[in-house]
């Protein structure tokens, strides 16, 4: 299989960016895209919308205010100093307005927290829309929160259709990195898409494979399908989406992507860095992972971002990892870590999942800003 035939089974069509470039809100949830909408600097951010994701079936709300935030339900008209960024687990997918980590934290310490995630961002994707957030509407203290599934995301220039060969509502271009952990080297690359033509491009198959013909996720996504062809093995799951026959070149590929992954978010990490200590602001980083990841912490399993995080834990500012409390509050009550975790898990973390983040932020939260916050005052 050659780029050309991979990507005919991925090509956007037409209705597709219809209803990803309409800004206007509409009633049905697909015709919404549900709530992801075009944006030429970052790729795409949100939009007023409802969808049917949420704990026991229920339809989840979210709506936001005229920079972009998610409505702050708690403080409404209060200027926040604390800004959180990051994807889906910042953003809180599938819990309405006021049952975000956010809102419940803000209301403990008796102050607003604004947040501005994007579900489906990397965090490249999170610095540079802390760059265009923070350079009108500034507050000191920036949470980045990071998502197992993000690191890879850095190195993506077309979302989800190459890697995992799936459609979502957020399947589109975005601002990405090239990297080259070996020599040290990282690239900052724009949108591929930086006009609303070039995007309606993409629904012509010598447009997109013209774009994307020296891609290297592509490159290394085709090597592992075409080994999979070429393979009796058995085909087993390697990280994040990916699929391939359990041999050496799928070994191979699967642990140069990881490495480069996180060695893009650790180059990312640092931009935020030379960012906070430029404008004079503190950063924070917190670290969000699916059900699948926390339990393998919970069974006792190896970290498989250790690399990542032993550079992180030396870096001179909070760093909150939520395996950590969640290790900590399943050795309390020691179920099977799947009947544990129903009780904060439907994909994304349902309302008690949030207000279990919240919790296990508040402490270093609290040590962090200055002055302390009204519920902390002597």
């Amino acid at each position: 299989m050659d780029a050309r035939e991979y990507l005919a089974q991925v090509l956007p069509t037409t209705e597709q960016v219809d209803h990803f470039v309409c800004r206007d809100v509409k009633k049905d949830i697909e015709e919404n895209n549900k709530g992801w909408t075009y944006d030429a600097e970052v790729g795409w951010v949100l939009k007023n919308s409802f969808r049917d994701d949420g704990v026991d079936g229920a339809r989840t709300f979210y709506n936001y205010d005229a920079n972009g935030a998610r409505t702050n339900l708690c403080f409404p008209g209060q200027t926040a100093r604390i800004h959180t960024y990051g994807n889906s687990m910042t953003h809180c997918d599938q819990v309405s307005d006021g049952e975000t980590w956010q809102e419940y934290l803000g209301s403990h310490i008796g102050e607003p927290i604004e947040n501005y995630g994007v579900g489906g961002y990397s965090v490249y994707q999170a610095y540079r829309r802390m760059r265009v957030v923070e350079a009108t509407r500034p507050a000191k203290y920036i949470v980045l929160n990071i998502f197992n599934d993000d690191h890879f995301r850095n190195l993506d220039a077309l979302r989800g259709r190459i890697r995992h060969g799936a459609v979502s509502p957020c399947s589109w271009t975005l601002p990405h990195l090239r990297v080259d952990p070996d020599t040290g080297t990282c690239e900052e690359r724009d949108n591929l898409c930086p006009t609303v033509k070039a995007l309606y491009g993409l629904t012509d198959l010598d447009v997109i494979t013209e774009l994307l013909e020296d891609d290297p996720i592509l490159e290394m996504t085709l090597a592992l399908k075409n080994a999979e062809v070429e393979s009796t093995d058995q085909n087993v799951p390697l990280l994040f989406g990916l699929r391939a026959p359990d041999s050496p070149l799928a070994r191979e590929l699967g642990e140069r992507h990881v490495r480069a992954a996180l060695f893009a978010t650790q180059k990312v990490v640092e931009l935020f860095e030379a960012y906070t200590q430029a404008t004079g602001k503190k950063l924070m980083v917190v670290l969000s992972h699916g059900r699948g990841i926390v339990k393998t912490r919970l069974l006792g399993k190896p970290d498989w971002d250790e690399s990542l995080m032993s550079w992180l834990k030396r870096r001179p500012y909070p760093v909150i990892d939520f395996r950590d409390a969640h290790q900590e509050d399943y050795a309390r009550w020691k179920p099977d870590p799947d009947t544990y975790l129903d009780q904060y898990s439907i994909g994304h973390y349902a309302p008690a999942g949030n207000f279990f983040c919240a919790q296990a932020m508040k402490d270093d939260l609290v040590t962090w800003l200055e002055p302390k916050p009204r519920a902390y005052l002597s």
